[in-house]
């Protein structure tokens, strides 16, 4: 990643949903974890990663850096993974 603004590391986003309907209807939160491939011009591309951290979805997603810096977080401790899951990627 060329943008400084952005650390090397896995990003979460955290969406709130809710799961059936009426008396058992009950609030969630749905955690998706992301890696940070690219940003230039504005745009980052990230690839969602595997819940067990051991692999990169080839499914890009392109985001603004400001939605980007909005609702995603750094997980912590995550660089070694990232440094781990970049090496798998194609250049």
């Amino acid at each position: 990643m060329n943008d400084p603004l952005f650390t090397e590391g896995i990003y979460v986003k955290r969406i709130k949903g809710s799961f059936g309907s009426g008396a058992t209807s009950r609030e969630c939160l749905i955690e998706s974890l992301w890696f940070p491939y690219r940003a230039e011009n504005g745009i980052v591309e990230l690839f969602p990663v595997m819940d067990n951290l051991q692999r990169v979805l080839g499914i890009k997603q392109q985001i603004s850096a400001k939605v980007f810096k909005e609702e995603y977080s750094l997980k912590d401790n995550s660089k070694e993974i990232y440094l781990n899951l970049k090496k798998t990627l194609p250049k």
